[in-house]
């Protein structure tokens, strides 16, 4: 049993193997309190919601693609070179021209798939779901060639197909296997089959992160012509807006930029609906009156000829321009929210917002920024930039399970124009920040679950991206509140705990320092919050198998934990019970027993027999005892745990599976392997279900059971299966690590 969230079983010597990462569901240590997450009998996503359709949504009758037919007719008849890559700054409608291009090729009869490369775990996620697509097992997609299962498949293909992977802004994302794209080793490779083609869109142009075997398309803004239609399409062609000269003209001091031109047709599309009558002064009601205040001085830059590259200040000057003028209107319309709401979420990351968890309605009325807010309001505002394409709203009704929380997302462009940086606000930017910092606490701490339930990563993965941002900026800002940082901090170490439960463990731990030394900073060295993150550090530390530095760690944990809380308190308790781990870790097995012991008199005592932290330290004992010879006492010590246990907790908790697997390993050390893998096996089916088959507890027990077929001698099943879990141990483990080196000793070379 684990000791807390976060806490790993680590295995004794020989070739044994228990998971040395965190089960997902766990006894979360909160203060000097406990938290039992207990998971029934739900399923766990294996991972989070994923779609490969296309986005064909995004194509409307009333505003058809515009200005790109020859480049249209190049990408479909683009010769032998099938790998496409459609490149420029962000704005000009790459995205928009892929759907065209994969709706085309769907009417010639093309299988179309559309994959997102925003970010790793989207694209891995995409890829898998088109290896499923393909006719790949999982089985082959667990393991670390998925890349080669997927490529082999679309290779085989006689059928034309077509591969679209959009907002590839980072080309490293697809090198895999591979030290760039152009090693062709990834997720991105030369076309071998020729009824298949990939189009990749992607900020990056540059030839030396693309492979000579790709083809490059720059995309540039539009002729004035097709750029004035584009306005007048998202204008909804109003009568009264001016002449086509005057939409050629407006068109023309937007560059042809088509996010600009989106969104100065969407305002005017608005704003000649208000009657003359009830019309605000200044209101822009015309192509040319629109023209004329960008004229005098909204725009700080003026754009290049159309059909030309424009540069990265004169793109954010013509979306400033044009979204400033929008929220004008918005002010008008008693909205003064929405320009707030805006900037307020672009401090977040680039990323979906999970907006639902994040805008919390009484912590922002509580801000000075918002004193006057409600739930309408805000749903209000969130509606009005969805209307003015400032932002892209998912109203939650497309979600693809019932945990997937609806998500707001700021084109990357919108949300840089958008930022509250110090040069533009000044004091009030702390303001933002501070309102961001106490959001995601409120939502880390009581909007959502621990980040060790696995029915909550698929929302901790939205939201950690927005904790880890928000930390990072306000850990460097000057004059930021005390209460700013310590809820940022709060939130990031929460981000921390899911990022370890994804295998990050390095990752989490460096998170988790940065937290520690604001929280010494601000809190003391030897506050309880201060000491829970060093506990925390330790434990990182223990999953990536340091255990000699974890447990000097831990030691300057415990003395601090005798100082401030006494002998006798659960967390100073907590503290010894983990130093005793890492003494059974270097195989101190003797040590590591006393220390147990003496840790479960003081629990009895504290806190009961039944308590969960009392039977965790049983459990400890009893793997001592195994580990030093004892495998029938040990049973016998599992056995009297898995009775508390099931009564306690339940049949489904992992804790109690943990036991189950335990108590399976000691039948086969006394010789009864056909009952330990009958045993293994009913663990593995939960483990599967709960955890997913890459979890490394899965694979232990995959492990466990190849050991008991080749006990019973089934060889050839026991090397299948321990090639099997060799392999998805390499991708999910690394090669170096313990429990994969111990597989591969048993996995027969011929």
């Amino acid at each position: 049993m684990t000791e807390s969230a976060g806490n790993d079983r680590d295995p004794p010597a020989g070739l044994t193997q228990e998971a040395s990462a965190s089960g997902g569901a766990q006894q979360a240590a909160l203060g000097s309190g406990v938290q039992n997450v207990y998971f029934g009998g739900r399923k766990q996503p294996a991972e989070p919601p994923v779609s490969i359709a296309p986005p064909y949504g995004q194509r409307t009758a009333d505003r058809p693609m515009r200005g790109r037919d020859e480049l249209l007719a190049d990408l479909a008849g683009a010769g032998q070179l099938r790998v496409l890559v459609v490149h420029g700054l962000g704005g000009c409608g790459k995205t928009r021209l892929a759907v065209e291009v994969a709706y085309q090729a769907q009417l010639r009869g093309a299988e179309v798939w559309w994959i997102s490369a925003v970010e790793p775990s989207g694209l891995f996620a995409g890829m898998r779901a088109l290896g499923r697509r393909l006719g790949a097992t999982e089985a082959e997609l667990d393991h670390g060639d998925a890349a080669d299962v997927i490529w082999r498949h679309l290779a085989e293909r006689s059928d034309p197909w077509l591969l679209v992977i959009d907002n590839a802004d980072d080309p490293r994302f697809l090198a895999g296997a591979g030290t760039s794209v152009s090693d062709g080793r990834g997720w991105l490779r030369p076309v071998a089959s020729g009824t298949g083609t990939v189009l990749v869109t992607s900020r990056d142009g540059s030839e030396a992160s693309w492979g000579p075997w790709c083809r490059r398309y720059r995309l540039t803004s539009l002729p004035a012509d097709e750029a004035a239609l584009i306005l007048a399409d998202h204008a909804k062609h109003r009568p009264g807006l001016g002449t086509a000269a005057d939409a050629r003209l407006l068109a023309e001091r937007l560059g042809g930029l088509p996010l600009a031109l989106k969104i100065a047709g969407s305002y005017l599309a608005e704003s000649v609906t208000v009657p003359a009558a009830f019309a605000d002064a200044g209101l822009i009601r015309t192509y040319r009156q629109y023209f004329d205040v960008l004229e005098r001085g909204h725009l700080g830059v003026t754009p290049p000829p159309l059909g030309s590259e424009l540069t990265p200040d004169q793109t954010l000057g013509l979306i400033g321009s044009t979204w400033d003028l929008s929220l004008d209107l918005l002010d008008a319309r008693q909205l003064p929210a929405a320009r707030l709401l805006l900037r307020l979420m672009a401090t977040f990351a680039d990323a979906p917002l999970p907006y639902e968890l994040l805008l919390h309605v009484p912590t922002m009325a509580a801000s000075p920024l918002f004193p006057a807010v409600t739930g309408a309001r805000l749903w209000r505002a969130l509606q009005a930039l969805d209307g003015f394409g400032l932002i892209d709203l998912d109203d939650g009704t497309g979600a693809a399970a019932d945990n997937a929380a609806p998500v707001v997302r700021l084109h990357p462009l919108v949300r840089d124009t958008s930022s509250p940086r110090p040069d533009l606000l000044g004091g009030e930017r702390a303001a933002y920040l501070d309102l961001a910092a106490q959001l995601l606490q409120y939502a880390a701490h009581q909007g959502i679950g621990e980040p060790e339930d696995p029915l909550m990563w698929p929302t901790w993965q939205l939201l950690t991206p927005h904790a880890l941002e928000v930390f990072t900026i306000v850990e460097a800002e000057p004059g930021c509140p005390r209460e700013a940082r310590l809820a940022a901090a709060y939130a990031a170490e929460m981000g921390a705990r899911y990022r370890a439960e994804q295998r990050l463990h390095a990752e989490a731990e460096a998170v988790l320092r940065r937290v520690a030394a604001v929280q010494a900073g601000d809190l003391g060295a030897d506050h309880p919050h201060t000491l829970s993150t060093r506990h925390g550090i330790a434990r990182r530390m223990v999953q990536r198998r340091d255990f000699h530095q974890a447990q000097a760690e831990f030691g300057e944990v415990l003395a601090a934990r005798l100082r401030v809380f006494g002998p006798q308190h659960p967390e100073t308790l907590s503290a010894r019970h983990s130093i005793a781990r890492t003494m059974a870790a270097l195989e101190d097995y003797a040590g590591a027993q006393a220390e147990f012991r003496a840790v479960l008199a003081a629990r009895l005592e504290m806190l009961g027999p039944d308590h969960p932290r009392t039977l965790g330290t049983r459990h400890e004992i009893a793997r001592t005892m195994a580990a030093l010879g004892d495998d029938a006492g040990a049973q016998a010590e599992f056995q009297a745990i898995l009775a508390a246990q099931l009564r306690v907790l339940g049949p489904d908790h992992l804790h109690t599976l943990g036991t189950r697997h335990e108590i399976a390993r000691t039948m086969a050390a006394l010789g009864d392997d056909a009952g330990a893998q009958a045993e293994f096996r009913a663990v593995l089916a939960v483990r599967q279900e709960m955890l997913g088959p890459e979890h490394p507890r899965t694979l232990a027990t995959r492990y466990e059971i190849a050991r008991t077929m080749a006990a019973l001698g089934d060889d050839a099943g026991a090397q299948a299966e321990f090639r099997a879990v060799l392999a998805a141990q390499q991708q999910v483990l690394g090669s170096g690590h313990p429990d994969t080196v111990i597989t591969s000793q048993c996995v027969d070379p011929s």
